[in-house]
Formats: structure tokens, C-alpha cells, sequence
């Protein structure tokens, strides 16, 4: 009988001592306002997510998408609503904008997603490339 191991994982070395980690890498502060603009951008990346502002929902600054961050220290969890594009599912775009939202925090942000929730607020049969003309 042949027992199988794995290989140990080969770190890197440190040159010398006087790079004391933390200390001489200064902080990251990102401010919520920065997190909550990345998260709606990632919303709106988002294949079939549509952006929507109409009447009075403009005026009351409801259009969408929508986000609401909690940031605690460098963890974020986030909440979202958006406009899907008619005939899209769902469910697709909503894991979607889960991924894309929590991909770019983590990436851009240097965030730790904790949790993204996304609500489907309304289908939309308007298009992305729709422009007004006057």
C-alpha cells in the first residue's frame, strides 16, 4: 500500500528584519461613500441590470440601482436593488450581481465580503443603450 503526501507549500524568505510588516506598510482607509459607489458600478456591470430613473423617482433620489453597505473595520456586508431587463431571469442575475459586487469590494476595495443580498425590484423592457433625444 503506497501512501500519498502532499508537498509542503514553498514561502518566500525575508531578506532581513528590518521590514517590520505592518508597522511600515501604512493603512488602507476606504471610505464607505468610495465602497458604496464601487458595489452600484459593479451592480450596473452586471449583465441585464438596467439602470432606472423616471419621474418622481428621480426627483426623490430612488432611482437604481440602489446599495446599502454596513462597513465594520474592513468587512462589508451589502444589500442591493435593481432593474433586470426583460426577458432575463431572475435568479441568474441576481447571483450575478452577488459575484460582481463582492469581486469588485474585494479587488478595488480590499474589502472581506461578508454577505451581498440582492433584490429584484422590477423588470424593465428599456435597454441599456437607450438615449434620450430632445
Amino acid at each position: 500500500m503506497t501512501e500519498s503526501t502532499a508537498a509542503e507549500p514553498i514561502l518566500p524568505q525575508r531578506e532581513s528584519d528590518d521590514d517590520d510588516g505592518a508597522a511600515t506598510r501604512g493603512t488602507l482607509t476606504v471610505r464607505e461613500k468610495v465602497a458604496h459607489r464601487l458595489a452600484v458600478r459593479a451592480a450596473l456591470d452586471t449583465p441585464d441590470v438596467l439602470p432606472f430613473s423616471e419621474g418622481l423617482t428621480k426627483i426623490a433620489g430612488r432611482s437604481l440601482p440602489q446599495a446599502q453597505l454596513t462597513v465594520t473595520g474592513n468587512r462589508v456586508t451589502a444589500h442591493l436593488k435593481v432593474t433586470v431587463a426583460w426577458p432575463a431571469p431572475a435568479v441568474d442575475v441576481a447571483r450575478a450581481v452577488q459575484r460582481n459586487v463582492a469581486q469588485t469590494l474585494s479587488s478595488m476595495a480590499g474589502l472581506q465580503v461578508d454577505r451581498v443580498d440582492v433584490t429584484v425590484e422590477q423588470f424593465s423592457a428599456a435597454t441599456k443603450d437607450v438615449k434620450r433625444t430632445q
